[in-house]
């Protein structure tokens, strides 16, 4: 199944006006929502993990759980970079974001990258943001070099 926010361009209005965390779609739900809709409500063999035995493998189903995690540090890192702190201009400053994320959500960095590397809608998701607050990050600094200097 395809993504409804995957297939909208970005358009700079919109970015501006969208408010951090909200679905680029319809800004009226959360950002994700659909994703953790779509996913399974257990995600791979439920037997797995049960009476001590490890996991088999990371990437054996996409359920809630799994999704809920990086949507929410998504939304997270979205609201960091809409409000400058760090700032989503360069790559570093979005893996920042991200990590400051992670901790404000209780998920590790590294369990992030994995689940976000099982999941191509995630992935795909976690692009679109990024995007948004590079160009975001952009437009702000466009706009504070434009804009008028205040007479004393």
């Amino acid at each position: 199944m395809k993504s409804p926010e995957r297939d909208l361009p970005v358009v700079p209005r919109e970015i501006l006006e969208r408010p951090p965390g909200r679905s680029f779609s319809d800004p009226r739900r959360p950002l994700g929502e659909d994703l953790i809709e779509r996913a399974g409500s257990h995600g791979g063999d439920p037997e797995e993990g049960l009476y001590g035995r490890a996991p088999e493998h990371f990437r054996e189903g996409h359920g809630v759980p799994e999704r809920a995690k990086c949507v929410a540090v998504l939304r997270k890192a979205d609201e960091l970079m809409a409000e400058n702190n760090p700032p989503g201009d360069t790559a570093e400053n979005q893996r920042r974001a991200l990590e400051l994320a992670c901790g404000r959500c209780g998920v590790r960095p590294e369990e992030y990258d994995r689940l976000v590397e099982g999941d191509e809608e995630v992935r795909a998701l976690e692009a679109v943001v990024l995007q948004a607050a590079h160009l975001r990050a952009l437009l702000l600094r466009g706009e504070a070099l434009t804009a008028p200097a205040s007479s004393p």
